[in-house]
């Protein structure tokens, strides 16, 4: 075990067979990147659509229309609103102190301008809360008739509403504002509007929404 002889060099046809072997079995460790056909990446998958069903109450339609009439007064010009607020006091006080003093006497002259004098005062802006369920209440019954329930479906192309009378589609490009009322959202339109009970709305499809609506530079936001 410990003797002098030292080991025999092997032999020329031994390393030769050994190295074959070795390049045989090594681990090929090229990276290969496969071209993807036309040279484009390939885009994210598309967020969910948001889809939801309605059946507005009474309620809830009374709420919106007052208080999207209410932000749009509010957000005349100065001028505006001071003529709106000035000018049927102008007019009925005028009218009323008018059929005061014609009286008994002249019945039919009184009668007229009492008239006048309530039309006048009517329309000025401190009346809104009368007005609204005095005038929305049969606008909502005559849609409820037309539409007592409405499918909604919202997505990065747009909004479409479904109903009995058909389908509704509008792209993003063609919703002007989207406002946070007191029940719900209102999607603002060139003519008219959509509106969105909040109760439809869990905290995944809001969050959804505001994100399509931020995508197209639509911020939901609450009326100033």
């Amino acid at each position: 075990m410990f003797g002098t002889a030292h080991p025999q060099p092997p032999h020329r046809k031994e390393v030769a067979v050994q190295v074959v072997r070795h390049e045989q079995t090594s681990v090929d460790k090229t990276l290969t990147v496969e071209k993807i056909p036309g040279g484009h990446v390939a885009p994210p998958p598309a967020t969910e659509a948001i889809r939801f069903e309605v059946v507005y109450t009474l309620g809830e339609y009374l709420s919106l229309l007052g208080d999207h009439v209410a932000f749009t007064l509010r957000h005349r010009h100065p001028v505006q609103r001071r003529r709106m607020a000035l000018l049927p006091l102008a007019l009925g006080l005028p009218a009323l102190a008018a059929a005061w003093i014609a009286g008994s006497g002249w019945p039919g002259t009184a009668l007229a301008l009492a008239l006048a004098a309530l039309l006048a005062l009517a329309s000025h802006p401190a009346t809104l809360r009368f007005w609204v369920p005095v005038l929305g209440t049969p606008i909502f019954l005559v849609k409820q008739r037309r539409m007592p329930s409405c499918s909604f479906r919202i997505d990065a192309a747009g909004i479409e509403r479904t109903s009995r009378t058909g389908t509704f589609v509008r792209a993003w490009s063609d919703v002007a504002a989207v406002r946070r009322y007191r029940r719900g959202y209102l999607l603002v339109l060139a003519r008219g509007a959509l509106p969105i009970p909040a109760r439809c709305l869990d905290q995944g499809k809001l969050e959804a929404f505001r994100r399509h609506a931020r995508a197209h530079g639509r911020n939901v936001t609450p009326p100033a």
